[in-house]
This record gives structure tokens, sequence and C-alpha cells, in this order.
């Protein structure tokens, strides 16, 4: 096992998982669809991967979704919707 800094700036968490309506889920509100838009501002701002947007399939908080989490910042947003992802994106997808 080796232990090394995390090769990223800035890391930002997506939700995405979607319980296909058995519960609520952050899929309900296009969390695919701001996982995409986030990853595209990082890179037509040239900063992926030095800022990596991934997609997680459960924060642990659906029922608030759609849910990003961004470290080292440790920012949480939470009830996302897509036009707040140029806000998100101005704050958070800067070196």
């Amino acid at each position: 096992m080796e232990t090394n800094p995390t090769p990223y700036k800035r890391q930002i968490f997506v939700c995405t998982n979607d319980r296909k309506g058995e519960s609520a889920s952050c899929g309900d509100h296009q969390g695919e669809e701001v996982f995409r838009r986030l990853r595209e501002i990082a890179k037509e701002r040239k900063l992926h991967p030095t800022i990596r947007v991934t997609q997680a399939k459960c924060l642990g908080q659906c029922a608030k979704g759609v849910n990003i989490m961004i470290y080292p910042k440790n920012v949480w947003y939470s009830a996302v919707r897509l036009e707040d992802v140029s806000k998100i994106a101005d704050e958070c997808i800067k070196v």
C-alpha cells in the first residue's frame, strides 16, 4: 500500500443516485445533468483533471438532493438545481 497526497487541487462529488421512484433520490432532481454540466465547465476552463468532478452514487442525504460535496473546501450544497450550476462553478471550479 502507498500513501500519497491527493493529485487534485479540488474534488467535487455530485450525487447521481437514482432510485427510480422507489424513494427520494438525487436522480429525481437531475443529479446526472448537474454532474455533467459541472464537469463540462471544469473542462471548458481547462481545469480538469486538476479539479476533479466525479459522480457519487449516494451521499446519504437524498431527501435533500441534488447534493454536492467539495473538498478540501469542506462545502456541502443541497437542493441544487441545474440553474444553480453556474454559481457553484464560479465559487468552486477555480484553482
